[in-house]
């Protein structure tokens, strides 16, 4: 009987343990598998480091993400907070246009997760801080993209919002500031060519309400979260989008 009860007393222990141990070995295996996936996928731009720093990225306009320093351009979240698990899994699923950051839409979803929590480990960030408070995109106002809405976004382009300092008054990104501007990591950088229609982040309302809300970090695009009435973005949304120059 003793003998009978010491050995479900172990079980019970063993199991325990098992319990304990198991997130840090899953956590493990998510990362070695991520490494491979890295390495396979991602290495030859963002370096071995994940700094950015490769063969590949000498010859690139826009530089490879710097994963160190834990600093992502396109988030949800405030400026000066890390971005949420669905923000990057956003960037790696539909890449950016206008950059050599493809989608990686066609690797399984666990594969992306994986590649996901091995770049996090790239900087201590993630080790004390948690991520912002996303924003909460509000429905597109029907108003968007009418022309009363486009002539509002206009002048609000000209006047409070500053536009065309760096945007140039054609939306061209020929501003006056616009061959003078570096990111945070000393890299020159070219303001968005409204002309061409594309945007890194995506070009629905939806997504350039987010980018003017958030702005982009690391580079000269300031946050208008504070600065801008939704109903002025959202009208400024409208007039960006009219920028497009037809084929």
């Amino acid at each position: 009987m003793i003998k009978k009860t010491s050995l479900t007393c172990l079980s019970m222990v063993l199991f325990l343990i098992a319990v304990v141990l198991m997130p840090s070995v899953t956590a493990a295996q998510d990362a070695s598998d991520g490494k491979g996936l890295y390495q396979t996928h991602c290495m030859g731009c963002h370096g071995q480091r994940g700094d950015g720093v490769s063969d590949g990225a000498k010859t690139m306009v826009v530089k490879p993400r710097d994963f160190t320093k834990g600093i992502f351009k396109f988030k949800s979240t405030p400026q000066g907070t890390l971005p949420t698990d669905a923000d990057l899994m956003q960037t790696i699923s539909r890449g950016l246009s206008g950059s050599m950051m493809p989608s990686f839409a066609s690797l399984p979803e666990q594969d992306r997760r994986a590649i996901l929590k091995y770049i996090k480990g790239f900087s201590s960030r993630w080790k004390t801080e948690e991520a912002g408070e996303p924003l909460i995109v509000p429905k597109v106002p029907e108003y968007v993209d009418t022309k009363r809405s486009r002539r509002r976004g206009k002048r609000v382009y000209f006047g409070s919002g500053g536009c065309m300092v760096c945007h140039g008054t054609k939306g061209d990104g020929r501003g006056a500031m616009s061959e003078s501007l570096v990111d945070t990591w000393g890299n020159a950088v070219k303001p968005a060519d409204f002309t061409k229609g594309v945007y890194r982040a995506g070009g629905e309302p939806e997504d350039l309400f987010r980018t003017l809300k958030t702005g982009v970090e690391g580079t000269a695009m300031p946050s208008f979260m504070y600065i801008l009435r939704d109903e002025d973005v959202w009208n400024i949304i409208s007039y960006l989008r009219s920028l497009k120059m037809e084929e």
